[in-house]
């Protein structure tokens, strides 16, 4: 009998190394580093995971850039003594803006993309200042996030609570629900920015904004917000014309739904799912979004660009119209957590964050287009992971991925 355990387990041996290959588990190649080690994120080395141009992300608090003909396959450290965040580089590929996080507050930061000339364009640092209505100091502190460049790289759209002793009066101070602000790089600390977006206070405000490309007119943005009730929560994706607020301004009605608004919703109002973190193709046409599904599943998903749809003030046939492109949206995929779907320069790839083995790190696919009836998937056996950050990736922050 022991003479043939041997053999048996060397026959057991086999069939799971065959499973495994099967599978597509176990021939992801290694990674260069281990993160334990010197403090940056391993790089898998299989060719399954080469991809062309330059990944900007973000682990342990730090900026790094992993250029795909790097073969040493060694993430770059771009900042020092900074808890950074939301990487967006210039469409000339010259310039960062990313966000620096501090206890109270955040500044928009810049640098030049190889990590030189550092500085703040708009600081959120404030005081406790005493308060006329109550015992309790009120804070000057404010909160910078997600920037974004619009294509002429001379200006910046981001998140921040900025606007609420102006566009918002009396608007209470705790309630830090962001909107959108455009400013000129030319003059990024003007005390009032340009408007872009409203919030709806009190569900979380506004997320993900972004310019579409070929479409400077068009921003797309997720928005959270409670219904009049404060009973349910919602998650929708809008696209608006960047300068419609300033010719019609919103109008709310308390805390819930904004009563008029000149951005047109793109996915339905359903309580139960959340539609969040968008991202345009390339050229423009599609959306990768992310989805929640229930409370153990999120999913991405792709779906075309509805057209025409910004004109303001809106009609009954118009909103229909910007659901429609909704109702064609494809799943990707489905995992217990997916976030932050980005394209590849050339509209063939996309990477995203992924959970598994108890950490968070950078994943990529590769995409297929039908050539008949122009329907996306992902090419079976294509996903592999990318980093291994050692659970220091931040899944917060959307990684950027810019050509060569």
């Amino acid at each position: 009998m022991k003479r043939r355990t041997w053999p048996l387990l060397l026959l057991l041996a086999l069939l799971a190394l065959s499973l495994q290959s099967c599978l597509g588990i176990g021939d992801n190649g290694s990674f260069k580093s281990n993160p334990n080690q010197n403090g940056q994120p391993g790089i898998n080395t299989a060719d399954q995971a080469k991809f062309s141009g330059k990944l900007y992300f973000v682990s342990n608090h730090t900026l790094y850039l992993l250029d795909g003909a790097d073969n040493t396959y060694t993430p770059r450290p771009l900042t020092h003594n900074l808890q950074v965040q939301d990487p967006a580089v210039s469409p000339d590929g010259k310039h960062i803006a990313f966000i620096a996080r501090y206890p109270n507050y955040s500044d928009l930061m810049l640098i030049s993309s190889d990590g030189t000339n550092q500085r703040i364009l708009r600081s959120g640092k404030g005081a406790y200042v005493p308060n006329p209505y109550s015992d309790m100091p009120k804070a000057t502190f404010l909160w910078y996030a997600q920037p974004s460049w619009h294509p002429d790289g001379k200006h910046l759209i981001f998140l921040s609570d900025l606007g609420k002793p102006y566009t918002d009066a009396g608007v209470d101070d705790f309630l830090h629900d962001p909107q959108i602000f455009s400013i000129s790089l030319d003059n990024p600390d003007e005390a009032r920015p340009q408007q872009v977006a409203c919030a709806a206070y009190g569900g979380g405000g506004l997320r993900d904004p972004g310019y579409r490309p070929g479409h400077p007119d068009e921003v797309i943005y997720t928005s959270y917000y409670y219904d009049k009730n404060q009973v349910d929560l919602y998650s929708q994706l809008y696209l608006t014309d960047p300068a419609a607020v300033s010719t019609h301004p919103c109008q709310r009605v308390g805390k819930g739904p904004i009563a008029v608004d000149p951005a047109m919703p793109i996915t339905p109002q359903v309580a139960t799912i959340a539609n969040q973190e968008p991202a345009f193709s390339p050229d423009g046409k599609s959306i990768l979004y992310t989805r929640r599904e229930d409370a153990t599943h999120r999913s991405i998903y792709l779906m075309p660009v509805p057209e025409n749809i910004t004109t303001v003030p809106k009609t009954p046939a118009l909103i229909q119209q910007a659901l429609g492109s909704y109702n064609n949206s494809v799943k990707l995929l489905t995992d217990q957590f997916l976030s932050f779907p980005t394209w590849s320069p050339d509209g063939k790839q996309m990477a995203y964050v992924g959970y598994s083995n108890g950490a968070f790190d950078i994943w990529l696919a590769t995409l297929t287009r039908d050539a008949k009836t122009g329907a996306y998937s992902i090419e079976p056996g294509s996903q592999v992971q990318l980093t291994n950050a050692g659970g220091q990736l931040d899944s917060s922050s959307r990684p950027c991925w810019m050509p060569e």
